[in-house]
């Protein structure tokens, strides 16, 4: 009956012991209102920069918990920003900038999954990143289209200096507006995400 006793009492306090250091290691860091982010859950985007960037260096991990934490604060108030939205991504989208994805990093699918597997990640880490990417983009889309204005006074101007054929300059124009239109939505997407830091009381603790 003792021997029964102790150990009760061992796994009472491992149980205990373990409980408390979850609630160490996931310790509330910075909240934005009522929507928190987490010691794991910072360690965790830590690890997911790490990897994707390819980096092993520790000396600077100040700078790289800094990053971290604002990439997560910027998350966190994308997803808060267009779940007021009805924003429909088709997951053959996200799987085309899935793949694309890791495709510009040289990183396979494999590696990826053993990657999460190792630091205990969930799988689809990766996938609600692209996910909120993607409907953050669509957003500023529809909020900004009408405002894009380009140049093809200029554009043409440039053009007319380059002796290509006329289907050449056409394909050169097409990414000459391209990349305009994109500089312009991404100047929209950051200053609208500034905006939208405002809305919301965010702390770090």
């Amino acid at each position: 009956m003792k021997i029964k006793k102790y150990f009760s009492l061992i796994i009472f306090f491992i149980l205990i012991n373990n409980s408390e250091a979850r609630d160490f290691t996931n310790n509330v860091i910075a909240a934005i209102d009522n929507v928190i982010i987490t010691e794991v859950d910072l360690n965790k985007e830590i690890n997911f920069v790490k990897f994707i960037t390819k980096s092993n260096n520790h000396t600077d991990i100040d700078y790289l918990r800094s990053e971290s934490l604002r990439n997560l604060i910027d998350r966190k108030i994308k997803i808060i920003e267009t779940s007021n939205f009805n924003i429909d991504v088709p997951p053959k989208e996200i799987e085309i900038n899935l793949y694309n994805y890791l495709n510009n990093q040289k990183i396979t699918s494999e590696e990826l999954n053993i990657f999460f597997k190792n630091y205990e990640i969930e799988d689809d880490y990766l996938k609600n990143i692209i996910i909120t990417d993607i409907k953050w983009s669509k957003l500023i889309m529809n909020l900004y289209i009408n405002r894009i204005n380009i140049n093809l006074t200029e554009i043409n101007k440039d053009l007319s200096k380059e002796s290509q054929s006329s289907v050449d300059n056409e394909k050169l124009k097409t990414e000459l507006v391209t990349s305009e239109r994109n500089m312009l939505l991404n100047k929209f997407s950051s200053s609208h995400l500034e905006k939208s830091k405002k809305k919301y009381l965010i702390k770090i603790l």
